[in-house]
């Protein structure tokens, strides 16, 4: 890292996530700015950061919210048979 190129900030933690972050930045090898700033790096990969639902999902909240397309069943093993076949299949 080129600390010219580095912004300072001072964040207030719990002592207790202090010490955790410290403790996990010890584990690792790596500053506490480090272990911060990876964390960051990775959020903004993450593809669900939005938290916005793709076509299928709004089509059935839609459907759901208009009590359209509706299955009434007994237990969700209905489910997992008629997704799967048989219930072994999922353990």
């Amino acid at each position: 890292m080129d600390s010219k190129k580095l912004s300072r900030i001072t964040i207030a933690l719990p002592k207790e996530q202090h010490r955790l972050l410290k403790a996990k930045a010890a584990m690792l090898g790596k500053s506490i700015s480090e272990v911060i700033i990876e964390a960051i790096e990775a959020a903004e990969q993450c593809p669900y950061l939005s938290h916005e639902p793709n076509k299928t999902t709004r089509t059935s909240l839609k459907n759901i919210e208009k009590r359209r397309n509706l299955v009434a069943i007994e237990s969700i093993d209905e489910i997992i048979l008629s997704r799967t076949g048989s219930q072994s299949d999922l353990f």
